[in-house]
């Protein structure tokens, strides 16, 4: 088994591992608790978000029933998939299982993972979760500075702050959240684009407009964030990976991050992937099921 999570973990393409959840897992499609386990595990693959898996036994698998998907992937084989009988409907691909792995992966032969977007409601002991499962691994910290910050589009500045907050989140760029009143609201428009994040909540975006050309969803809010990172409430932050920042007069190099090639809607990339153009007219829908996240 590729260790693909820890320390100095580095890891590639296939490479997968698992570890006991250690918490409580509850899923809900409709009003239907379908799957509630002490014994879940938690999988990492290298480029994908984390995802849980339950024990067959854990779940109601009397719903399932197996329809004729088989998809492959590359680091856990074959996926069988399964249809989702519920009293008033059905869910159509909502579940899917490994009977056979390939040697590198754990065997998942009895678990069973569902299709997140396709659930009403997950829960970790008693707290719902959102997007994906929480990476264990993962750590996002907030913290005062009095650092001067610059951000900048085409020579025009569009933010300039001595009291911004350092966002720093294990595997992600430096972002940094200003107070609304040091970013100049004269250039930017509302966005009908919103996303959600497992560690701060809901997103909401804000264009840059220059001229007559609008840059889409350049700076992001968090309004209503999760308690963990209150404190950036109302705070603007600008897109790394498409503006130009300055710190104490020093030049950030804009992150090539998988942000860079998939916008506010990223998932995963593949390195020679062409990279999101802001000024393409594209809204992001965090809602939508038919997304992976």
């Amino acid at each position: 088994m590729a260790a693909v999570k820890g320390p100095g973990v580095q890891s590639a393409p296939g490479d997968v591992a698992v570890e006991p959840a250690r918490r409580r897992v509850r899923v809900y499609a409709d009003d239907v608790c379908v799957g509630d386990s002490d014994a879940a595990l938690i999988l990492f693959e290298h480029g994908f978000t984390p995802r849980w898996y339950l024990p067959l036994a854990d779940v109601r698998a009397q719903l399932l029933v197996p329809n004729d998907r088989i998809t492959d992937t590359l680091g856990r084989g074959p996926a069988h998939w399964y249809d989702l009988h519920l009293p008033s409907r059905v869910v159509a691909d909502a579940a899917w299982m490994h009977p056979t792995a390939p040697p590198a992966c754990p065997s998942l032969d009895g678990y069973v993972s569902f299709e997140w977007n396709l659930m009403s409601r997950w829960l970790e002991e008693d707290d719902e979760i959102i997007v994906h499962p929480r990476d264990p691994y993962t750590r996002v910290d907030v913290l005062h500075s009095s650092r001067h910050v610059v951000v900048s589009l085409h020579g025009t500045v569009l933010a300039e702050s001595t009291r911004p907050l350092v966002l720093l989140e294990t595997g992600a760029p430096t972002r940094y959240y200003l107070p609304a009143d040091d970013v100049d609201a004269s250039l930017l428009l509302p966005s009908d684009s919103f996303t959600w994040c497992p560690y701060k909540g809901r997103a909401t975006y804000r264009h840059v407009r220059l001229g007559d050309t609008v840059y889409r969803d350049l700076f992001w809010t968090y309004e209503e964030p999760l308690r963990d990172v209150d404190r950036i409430a109302g705070h603007l932050c600008p897109f790394n990976e498409f503006l130009d920042i300055t710190v104490d007069g020093a030049v950030l190099e804009q992150p090539d991050s998988k942000w860079r090639y998939g916008g506010p809607n990223a998932y995963t990339f593949r390195p020679g992937d062409d990279t999101w153009d802001p000024t393409a007219d594209v809204a992001w829908r965090g809602d939508d099921p038919g997304v992976h996240r």
